[in-house]
């Protein structure tokens, strides 16, 4: 009897379990439902996934799995993972080849270029939409067609390639007009002027801005109509039209105020401050820096105030789940002391069940270390978030750091404007002016060296003579040499040395190498820069005749802030930051770099890159 109740009770499970199966409309409404939510709650993006993930398996639907793994890959998007976003994104263009649907293909392709163009590839990301163009042209998607003209030629002004970018934004505005699609309008006319402002063509780029501002003027839409007067002020600015940029951006300001937005209204205070300071007015331009600087900083005070209670309350959660493990621990403490209890009493009797009870703890073994693996992931994310919280309060520092110094500048070339300063006063304020400039750049170093921890270079490698370009380089340095006295020599190499590298990261190890070698020298002496081309290798030497490095310093020498004691030989600045950062960066190309003593108490450099 108990048999069948058990039957009878598995068989009224499997009928409500198989009720609950969704059919693939429920799949397709909830993965267009889940397109539109925001990107603060990625949890629900990725639990949807999982359900049509298990739904289309029930179903065999197998388009269910090409929507799971593109929601997979826009919450991985949205948590910042873009190595994960790309992944999960190809994986869903492989499928939906597979299936021949050309619909999640260009979605999937789209996708990928937008990823693509948020990490700052943007010759990927034109590769890509080159893919969408294609499949466009094939299906006769006027559309999609239009959708990706535009966006190449967006990615073309981003590349600096304003000729390229302007042939598929015409094409994409004749198809426009020549399908009377209105809607598609605003964006061409948008990236056209944009186009126009990168050639500084500035009387091309307002004609389109107001087009757009025409179609929106028809709309009504006053965001939209912020952005195109602030767009057609700040091509009159430009133009050195100073009444009619004075003319957009006051229209500008208003909308900002009717539409009660702070950003938009800081953002135009922004501009207003560039317009006073190229007239010339510079005590306009500061009250209205001022302005931006008020409401910019209190927009940051209400991020990190949100920030902060964001991580209070993950504090607080974190405290809860602790405390939830512990009891839960302790009740199967107590669960597991009730059943070996148990186990000891009927062990006479079931010996034939030991086996399958070993298996059964062996089997839960199994799923409580597939739980920890998964605590392990939780863990490795929330690292993750704090890393971010971590960079956004640097971000937020120097931000409340630099925009003083600014204002230090801006005071002292308004001083410097008056006719009766004497000598002294003179020079008084060329060192604020410097104070200001180094302490700028204290700021710029101490976010370059704490960028190591957060993301790598993006690196761009290309063939690059090197001889030709280092000479070049030390020629830059030259003067600053001469300046205090000392002999900078670099012999003569033919052209012709060849290295695929990065050459704004080498010009950087370069900047460095040579400007600590002419700060530590004294007047009256040299400083060496020599190439070395070998078969497999190029090697770098920078050698100066200054004061060296103590011994006991030399291993602390490539460490960020690390106080070497050393003092440059004419009161230059230095934050101790430089050589760190130029460790940094020869590891991202791939090199090594070793310091020695010179025979003449100097200090040598030397850097080697394979060919």
């Amino acid at each position: 009897m108990r048999y069948i109740l058990l039957i009878s009770v598995l068989f009224c499970f499997f009928n409500w379990a198989y009720s609950q199966i969704a059919d693939t409309n429920t799949i397709k409404q909830l993965y267009d439902k889940s397109l539109g939510i925001s990107e603060d709650r990625v949890d629900s993006i990725l639990a949807n996934s999982a359900f049509i993930e298990e739904q289309s398996e029930k179903l065999q639907y197998s388009k269910g799995q090409i929507l799971a793994k593109r929601l997979r890959g826009l919450a991985s998007e949205y948590s910042g993972n873009y190595q994960e976003a790309i992944n999960y994104y190809l994986v869903t263009l492989d499928l939906a080849r597979v299936e021949k649907s050309r619909e999640y293909e260009i979605a999937a392709l789209s996708d990928i270029a937008i990823v693509y163009s948020e990490i700052k590839q943007p010759q990927k990301a034109r590769e890509v939409y080159l893919q969408c163009l294609k499949i466009a042209f094939e299906q006769g998607e006027i559309n999609t067609t239009i959708s990706s003209y535009t966006n190449i030629g967006a990615i073309y002004n981003q590349l600096d390639q304003p000729d390229s970018a302007l042939f598929f934004l015409n094409n994409a505005l004749e198809l426009s007009k020549r399908y009377n699609l209105k809607q598609t309008l605003p964006v061409i006319y948008n990236n056209t002027g944009n186009v126009y402002f990168r050639k500084k063509n500035f009387t091309r780029a307002i004609e389109y801005f107001r087009l757009n501002k025409q179609f929106h003027d028809s709309t009504g839409n006053k965001s939209d109509l912020w952005y195109d007067n602030l767009n057609i002020a700040d091509c009159h600015l430009e133009a050195g039209l100073y009444d009619s940029a004075t003319h957009y951006l006051d229209m500008a300001l208003e909308i900002s105020r009717q539409l009660k937005s702070r950003q938009k209204e800081a953002d135009s205070y922004s501009l207003y401050t560039k317009l006073y300071e190229k007239l010339g007015r510079y005590k306009q331009a500061y009250i209205f820096q001022k302005k931006w600087y008020t409401l910019d900083t209190a927009l940051v005070n209400e991020t990190s105030s949100k920030t902060i209670a964001e991580m209070q309350e993950r504090f607080n959660a974190r405290d809860r789940e602790k405390k939830n493990k512990l009891l839960v621990s302790e009740v199967d403490r107590e669960k597991l002391k009730n059943k070996n209890l148990s186990l000891l009493v009927l062990a006479a009797f079931i010996i034939a069940l030991l086996v399958g009870i070993s298996l059964l703890i062996y089997r839960r073994a199994n799923l409580r270390l597939q739980e920890v693996n998964i605590q392990i992931q939780k863990q490795k994310e929330k690292m993750a978030i704090l890393n971010k919280e971590k960079n956004t309060l640097i971000g937020i520092v120097s931000h409340d750091l630099g925009s003083p110094l600014a204002s230090i500048g801006m005071w002292s070339n308004l001083l410097a404007k008056e006719d009766n300063l004497t000598t002294d006063q003179q020079k008084a304020l060329e060192r604020i002016r410097a104070s200001a400039q180094d302490g700028e750049k204290l700021i710029r170093n101490i976010l370059e060296v704490e960028k190591e921890g957060s993301k790598r270079e993006r690196i761009e490698l290309e063939e690059t003579d090197i001889a030709s370009y280092l000479n070049w380089m030390v020629g830059e340095f030259r003067d600053m040499a001469d300046a205090k006295g000392i002999k900078l020599e670099f012999p003569q190499i033919v052209s012709g040395v060849f290295l695929l590298t990065d050459q704004a990261i080498f010009r950087r190890i370069i900047e460095n190498l040579v400007s600590n070698a002419i700060k530590y020298t004294e007047p009256g002496k040299s400083v060496y820069v020599k190439l070395v081309n070998a078969d497999d290798h190029v090697e770098l030497i920078v050698e100066d005749e200054g004061v060296g490095i103590p011994e006991a310093k030399q291993n602390l020498l490539f460490t960020p802030y690390a106080n070497i004691g050393n003092r440059t030989t004419d009161g230059e600045a230095s934050s101790g930051l430089g050589l760190s950062i130029v460790k940094r960066l020869v590891n991202e190309l791939n090199g090594t770099i070793q310091y020695q003593r010179a025979n003449q108490g100097g200090s040598v450099f030397k850097v080697w890159f394979g060919k």
